[in-house]
């Protein structure tokens, strides 16, 4: 008689693994690997018995548990993300509470499932939750930062992500390559037993540097090092403090327009010789977590609604019939998951996320409005627009810039009603609205190195602020304005309307700004780095 039939009972599930194992046990080698590895199961094992947690699968450096509440899963997550870092590791967590299937003894089914793909998510010394945990735990003194809306793949629908903030103490960040390195190498002295481990402190930091994409500050811009592709800057001491070096991915040199993005709590970066792939990163430590390839010249994309959506146009039998496609590529996989036929003329790739949807705006100024749950048309209308290439949909209206007519054009889909405003510069980018409800929007002329507020109800522009060089990516953040502009950071107080400037390193060109909301780190990717093999950046 088979034993296979299975029964259902609610769980927190719970997964982890170490963050950079793989790169980490071929760097220490085996022989301190497995020290290393036996003494960090050792300390989950401790938390999950503490906690009554319940293991139910070990593979590698990874833990699959389970627990009858969801609050103690998040307390073992917590305490193992601290007491892991006494062993010089960081660990990512990701947590879920639903119902379980058991056959034969194993756990399975959608809620393990969402636990694996929760944790996939997650940085160093993080624990992500889904919205169901943070819902239930409420009242136990948990505090969360909202990661927006993902999907998760092998899963239908979009799920509300959260990061565990803190739970009676706060999670410590993520340990320093040096401190790391100094806890390995204790570690594995204290297990010397018939022979000696050469396991110098210098090289377990260089190899949890390379694990996590970073370059210890006080190398950057050394004879030894190589120029760093990124850079994070505290924006409140206007400080440099840590850089990352991904030379072997190459850059987007000579690639117009913006090419770093701060989006859904990921840092995304366009990158190689002709800036044919994405580079996905975490927002925190800027490591690289995985690379999409997109279209490198003549193709529109977004980034968005967990997806890079992607402009494929077409014209049939050399006709002008005209149809085009947005392809919808899943961040995580990499795959194409849907493909939405739009019947016009999509040749400028002109798409931007924002106001609930994905918007593609045609040739002939035509606004197609695609539902990111579904990846179906959802409604089209026309603006009126007499250029096609930039756009921007932020507090619930579309802001076409029409640059050789030095105006800018609003446009509401609710209404269907366009308001045109003049402007005596180039509206040569929108940056975007400072806030939800559009109090003013931001111009960046490249031309003449401004950038002006205008009022989105009268179109009134403001006095405009003179930049300290030639702009080429600006982002509003944390109360302020950013403009990348090659060797310098300006920053422009919303408030006081003030600018102030941050001098990179020497050997930088700024060409990509972006900014973590939660923490106000500041990222800004340098073009030189790596451009020896690009033919030279025309900056």
């Amino acid at each position: 008689m088979s034993s296979s039939s299975g029964r259902r009972r609610l769980a927190a599930v719970l997964f982890l693994d170490i963050v950079g194992s793989t790169r980490l046990a071929a760097d220490l080698g085996d022989g301190v690997w497995r020290v290393v590895l036996g003494r960090f199961r050792q300390v989950v094992r401790r938390q999950l018995k503490l906690h009554e947690g319940r293991e139910q699968d070990t593979a590698g450096d990874g833990f699959f548990a389970t627990f009858a509440e969801p609050a103690r899963a998040l307390r073992c997550a917590a305490a193992i993300v601290a007491a892991v870092q006494e062993l010089g590791l960081d660990v990512r967590a990701g947590v879920h509470f639903g119902e379980c299937e058991e056959i034969d003894g194993k756990l399975g089914g959608i809620a393990v499932h969402l636990g694996a793909r929760v944790m996939a998510l997650a940085g160093p010394a993080e624990v992500l939750v889904t919205g169901t945990v943070k819902e239930l735990v409420a009242g136990a003194g948990a505090t969360f930062e909202d990661l927006g809306t993902h999907e998760l793949k092998g899963v239908d629908g979009l799920w509300a992500v959260s990061r565990l903030r803190s739970l009676e103490v706060e999670l410590p960040p993520p340990l320093e390559p040096e401190l790391a390195a100094a806890r390995l190498s204790a570690l594995a002295g204290e297990r010397r037993r018939r022979r000696r481990w050469p396991v110098a402190a210098g090289v377990i930091a260089l190899a949890l540097a390379a694990a996590a994409g970073i370059v210890i500050a006080g190398r950057v811009g050394s004879a030894a090092a190589a120029p760093a592709s990124l850079l994070r800057f505290d924006p409140s001491t206007n400080r440099f403090v840590a850089a990352t070096n991904d030379r072997d991915l190459g850059c987007a040199c000579g690639i117009p327009g913006p090419n770093l993005w701060a989006i859904d709590g990921t840092l995304w970066e366009r990158i190689g010789s002709v800036g044919q792939r994405l580079a996905i990163r975490d927002l925190k430590t800027g490591r690289l977590l995985r690379t999409l390839p997109i279209p490198a010249t003549g193709a529109g994309f977004t980034i968005g609604y967990g997806a890079v959506w992607i402009v494929q146009s077409r014209r049939t039998n050399f006709s002008l019939n005209t149809s085009g496609t947005v392809e919808r590529i899943d961040e995580l996989s990499g795959r194409v998951v849907a493909r939405v036929s739009v019947p016009a003329d999509l040749g400028n790739g002109t798409i931007a996320a924002g106001n609930g949807a994905v918007w593609v705006l045609d040739q002939d100024g035509v606004l197609w409005r695609i539902d990111p749950a579904t990846s179906r048309i959802t409604g089209h209308f026309g603006t009126n627009a007499l250029e096609t290439t930039r756009f921007v949909p932020a507090a619930g209206y579309e802001w076409i810039s029409e640059v050789l007519n030095h105006e800018v054009l609003r446009y509401d889909p609710a209404t269907h009603q366009a308001k045109t405003f003049g402007f005596a510069q180039q509206p040569w980018l929108l940056v975007g609205v400072d806030s939800p409800k559009a109090r003013s929007v931001w111009l960046l002329d490249a031309h003449d190195d401004t950038i002006t507020s205008i009022d989105p109800a009268t179109g009134q522009a403001g006095q405009p602020i003179g930049l300290t060089s030639q702009p080429s990516q600006a982002v509003l953040a944390r109360g302020s304005i950013w403009v990348a502009e090659g060797a310098v950071v300006d920053r422009i107080s919303l408030a006081t309307g003030t600018r102030t400037s941050i001098t990179l390193p020497k050997g930088t060109n700024a060409t990509g700004i972006a900014v973590d909301p939660a923490t106000g780190a500041l990222w800004v990717d340098n073009s030189l780095a790596g451009c020896g093999t690009c033919g030279g950046f025309g900056g």
